[in-house]
Parts: C-alpha cells; structure tokens; sequence
C-alpha cells in the first residue's frame, strides 16, 4: 500500500469544511486505515504515517464524531487508541473539564463512548467531561444513570486529586451541575477522612530517600535533555548551551548606545505532573483487567 495516501488525505482535511465534510472525512479515513491494516502494515509504522491526520482531527473539532464513529459504532481498538493518544497530548495539561454538544448523539453511542474513553485512559478532561455533558445533554434514562455513576465512580476512585482539582476550577462548565457538585462532594469527604487518619512515621520517606529521589530527577532531567539534544541536527550549528549547576539566576551584559547594561534573570524549571491511576500502582495486572472490562461491557 502507498503510505503517501495518508499525506494527500492530510491536505483534504487541512483544506476540507469540518462541519460539512466531516463525516465523509471520517468514513474515507478509516477505510484507508482498514486498507492499511489488511495490507499488512504494522500497527507502528500504521500509527506514525496517521499522526498528522489524526492531530488534524483533534485540532479542527472533529474529536466528537470520530469518537462516536471510530470509538463507539465500530469499536475499532488499535484506532481508538490513536486517537486517544493525540487527544491525551493535545489535552495532557488541560485546566478544565471539556464540555461536549452530546444533543444529537443517541443514547447508546454516548454511554458506550464515556466507558470506552476510561478503558482508554484520555485525560480526565476528556472523560469526566463526556460523562457530565451526557447528565446535561441526554434525556435522563437508566443507561444513562447506571454509565454516568460507573463513569463517575471509576474516575473518582482512581483520580481522585485530578477529578477534584478539576471539579473546583472557577472555569468550569459544569459548576452548577448537580452530578459534579455530588462528586466534588463525596471527593472532599474521603480527602478529610483520610486526612483524620494518624501518620505513621515508619512510612514516612527518610532523608537518605529524598536525596536519593531529588538524584533520580536531576538523572532524568539530564537524560531527556541529552537525548533532545542529540536528535536535533541543528543542535551543533546554531545552539550553545551554557549550565549553571549551583545558580538559580543568570547575569547578562549588553552594550547599548550609552553604556553597558547588566540585566539579572531568575532560572526556574518547567514541569509538569500526571496522576496515575490508583489501582494501577497497585496492581497494575488488575488493572488491566478492570479497563479491558469497561471496553467489553460498553459493546454489550
């Protein structure tokens, strides 16, 4: 198969009208994904050559309908699963919940997309804010009840300090939802419960394993910073690295038309935290079971 299809298809969706061609879009992709896949092309190389494509749907809003389609109608895995990567990159650092126009998606699409996107672990952005856009949007019904609490409750239980940084955003579109103040609620009662407990000084990290961890970051750090470095081609021709190891700002001299001036700039990091989930770190075999779950039961 000509893996240039998938560039000719990136100019069509980068030149194409989201709201009217859509849907062809859609349908035309994942044929040629499904050509792709029979061909024999590893799922890899697959993923790669479909990176702009599916960076493309996310960006112009086509998330939605290709979740409903890709995700919920079909069921198709290893492509849902694309898409919830470009989706987990474009939304990794997101500051509130995303609210979804769910009005004219059916009943049975939603809900099995709210529990899909948990099996595949999008931001929680994502998939709490589809969970609450259902309550919102959707007639109330049991399927939707019984998919919002199992939504809502396995999010909760595995993200609970995301869910509530989330839930208490100023921002969020979902402040005078009934639902969301019922789990920011439930959220806060187990963050005091636990808070009541007595600290055990046993379990507590000792000096020794902080100096150790502060050692593994610094390690890390450097190891993401010389990889970068030693992929880019343009790193020895235009960059000049200067570091300061004890210093937490930088002295600069320039001369300007009059005199030289000194300008102090202050040297901060750039991090950013994930919350993994619970169970994960626990038992990362259970919960794989419990995701594979939630993927099987939505089709049921």
């Amino acid at each position: 198969m000509d893996m240039m299809r998938f560039n000719d298809f990136y100019l069509r969706l980068y030149k194409g009208d989201a709201k009217q061609d859509g849907p062809a879009i859609l349908e035309d992709f994942y044929t040629l994904w499904r050509e792709a896949e029979n061909s024999g092309v590893d799922a890899e190389s697959l993923r790669e050559e479909a990176k702009g494509v599916l960076q493309r749907i996310v960006a112009k809003d086509l998330f939605l309908l290709a979740a409903c389609e890709w995700i919920g109608t079909k069921g198709h895995f290893k492509l849902g699963k694309a898409l919830a990567h470009e989706v987990s990159v474009h939304y990794l650092q997101q500051p509130e919940l995303l609210k979804f126009a769910l009005s004219e998606t059916t009943e049975e699409c939603a809900t099995t997309v709210a529990r899909r996107l948990c099996a595949l672990d999008v931001p929680v952005a994502v998939s709490l804010g589809w969970a609450l856009s259902m309550s919102e949007d959707l007639p109330p019904s049991q399927l939707i009840a019984s998919t919002i609490a199992k939504v809502t409750n396995f999010l909760a239980t595995e993200h609970p300090a995301t869910c509530k940084r989330l839930l208490e955003s100023k921002s969020s579109p979902f402040a005078d939802s009934q639902v969301a103040q019922q789990i920011a609620e439930r959220l806060a009662t187990e963050l005091n419960a636990l808070e009541a407990l007595p600290q055990l000084v046993e379990l507590q990290m000792s000096s020794e394993m902080r100096r150790s961890f502060r050692y593994l970051r610094r390690s890390e750090n450097r190891a993401v910073t010389e990889q970068a470095q030693g992929e880019s081609f343009l790193a020895d021709m235009f960059m000049l690295s200067e570091h300061f190891k004890y210093s937490n700002q930088v002295a600069l001299e320039h001369q300007n038309d009059q005199q030289t001036v000194e300008t102090i700039i202050p040297m901060f990091t750039q991090e950013m935290s994930v919350e993994l989930p619970q169970t994960w770190i626990a038992d990362p075999l259970l919960y794989g079971h419990m995701v594979m779950n939630l993927w099987k039961e939505a089709g049921q």
